[in-house]
């Protein structure tokens, strides 16, 4: 940003500099507000699903792959719960809206550790960067409002990578919490 400003004055432009900053910040705030909308959405909707209960039928239906993940020893009742509500928040798109169930999950996860993460609490980080999503609702959103003839193109590659990507990313965690413990172990 500084060299942008010496440049500009430099080269007479510093006008256009401020025309274009401003251009640039009305954009990101006229963004932010049309987003904004959708992710109270579907937050309000997600906290819907919890008071109903829908979160814990959600819980019961992927279970035994949390089990298998996790670890079943790993989780308690609640830790399930968040991570599903996480898990189907990131499933539709809306990060944003898993956010506080990942927290959650998360304080669950780490289970009073403080120096280093436990296996659980990292794949779950993992799996938070790399999500399979179904609708990738903020992608849409953004194609939408950037005049995208048909936004929904991008579904059926987005659908790929991100099983391949989840996939992979199990697995390396899997891999690395065995190296782990066979270091503990030799220790």
């Amino acid at each position: 940003m500084p060299l942008s400003f010496v440049t500009a004055i430099f080269t007479g432009n510093v006008q256009r500099l401020s025309f274009e900053m401003l251009e640039a910040i009305s954009g990101g705030v006229t963004l932010c507000i049309s987003l904004l909308g959708m992710m109270c959405f579907w937050n309000g909707i997600m906290n819907v699903f919890k008071e109903c209960g829908i979160l814990n039928e959600i819980s019961k239906l992927v279970d035994k792959p949390l089990d298998w993940i996790f670890g079943k020893n790993n989780l308690t009742a609640n830790d399930k719960q968040n991570l599903s509500a996480s898990f189907a928040a990131d499933f539709l798109g809306l990060g944003n809206a898993a956010l506080p169930f990942g927290i959650a999950a998360m304080k669950g996860l780490s289970k009073g550790k403080t120096e280093s993460a436990s296996d659980s609490a990292i794949m779950h980080a993992v799996l938070n960067t790399v999500p399979i999503q179904l609708v990738p609702a903020t992608l849409i959103a953004l194609r939408s409002r950037h005049g995208s003839v048909n936004p929904f193109d991008v579904i059926p590659a987005i659908w790929f990578c991100s099983a391949i990507i989840t996939v992979f990313a199990v697995v390396v965690c899997k891999m690395f919490a065995k190296i782990s413990k066979r270091e503990k172990k030799d220790d």
